[in-house]
């Protein structure tokens, strides 16, 4: 496992328009049997306080998992929809997860990782999703 920098950019489009959060944060990435994780912790700035975000990805799958006040995981594979629950402080929700996009350019020392879905609630169209993670090692480590 080593210390990396993130660089985290997100747009969500719904229908009353789309919003843009970048931010940077360290975390750590380690290979895996299967692919890379990269893991860091969330504050309340970027979603909730008291979690510990893991997203795992392997070739055209990516599964990011939460664990701590609000749980969730969320499975996003190209070309395949998921049902997935997506916990808040309010509550579980069923979610439908489509991916449209994955590229996966990870490796032995970072990469980036993108990825594009849509998420809906009762089949009803919740938001379009895109995701941009650049990974590199950390200059503290």
């Amino acid at each position: 496992m080593i210390p990396v920098d993130l660089n985290i950019t997100s747009l969500v489009k719904t229908d009353e328009g789309e919003d843009k959060i970048e931010f940077f944060t360290v975390g750590t990435y380690k290979s895996t049997r299967d692919g890379y994780c990269l893991s860091y912790d969330e504050t309340g700035d970027i979603g909730y306080d008291n979690n510990r975000v893991m997203i795992t990805a392997k070739g055209d799958s990516v599964v990011i998992e939460r664990k701590g006040d609000a749980p969730s995981t969320l499975c996003i594979e190209k070309n395949i929809k998921h049902h997935c629950v997506y916990g808040t402080p309010y509550g579980d929700i069923m979610m439908g997860i489509n991916t449209y996009a994955v590229n996966n350019s990870l490796g032995k020392n970072g990469g980036k990782l993108y990825f594009r879905y849509s998420i809906d609630i009762n089949s009803d169209f919740v938001s379009e999703n895109e995701m941009d993670i650049d990974v590199k090692p950390s200059l503290e480590a």
